[in-house]
């Protein structure tokens, strides 16, 4: 195979390439794939947003914050799980793999996560044996568990109900 062999085989090739990068439903042929398939954000973070024009600087970036009014409401909602050991250890198991990473194994606001958050500019997770935690209504703490508070997610989509209020019944049984 000649000069002209080669040059036709490769025309060809680059020919195929770009046809192969222009076909409908096929991905574009990336030239620096490394780029493509970076991530922006560390996992676990939560996505960074633009500040918007004009917006007045608060003290640590907050994702969202559950309304007073919801708030107020939420106080009348009563545990329906009856206290007790089955109770407090299915709610013990749940805060473990949904909540200890942030607020520390036993409940002080110092998970490993909590510790990286507060790092990153963050409002550090609250100790949830203090008085200010421990002084929320069963119903206060359902809602902020459900609707999450900033960065907290929203544990409404991820708990069921009776899962929810397992960890507040576990919650209300840790030492102060």
């Amino acid at each position: 195979m000649g000069r002209r062999g080669i040059a036709i085989v490769c025309l060809a090739l680059a020919a195929g390439l770009l046809a192969a990068g222009c076909t409908k439903g096929t991905y574009q042929v990336d030239i620096f794939p490394e780029m493509h398939y970076n991530q922006s954000t560390k996992i676990g973070e939560p996505p960074r947003l633009d500040v918007p024009a004009g917006a007045v600087p608060i003290t640590g970036p907050q994702m969202h914050v559950i309304p007073a009014d919801q708030l107020e409401a939420a106080k009348a909602f009563k545990n329906p799980l009856p206290a007790g050991a089955a109770t407090n250890a299915k709610g013990a198991e749940l805060y473990r793999v949904n909540c200890a990473m942030c607020h520390g194994p036993q409940a002080k606001g110092d998970g490993a996560v909590g510790k990286i958050l507060v790092r990153d500019g963050y409002l550090a997770p609250p100790n949830l044996t203090a008085a200010v935690t421990q002084n929320k209504t069963d119903g206060e703490l359902f809602t902020v568990l459900t609707n999450g508070v900033n960065v907290m997610p929203k544990f409404g989509y991820l708990l069921t109900d009776e899962e929810r209020w397992a960890v507040i019944a576990y919650l209300r049984a840790l030492p102060r």
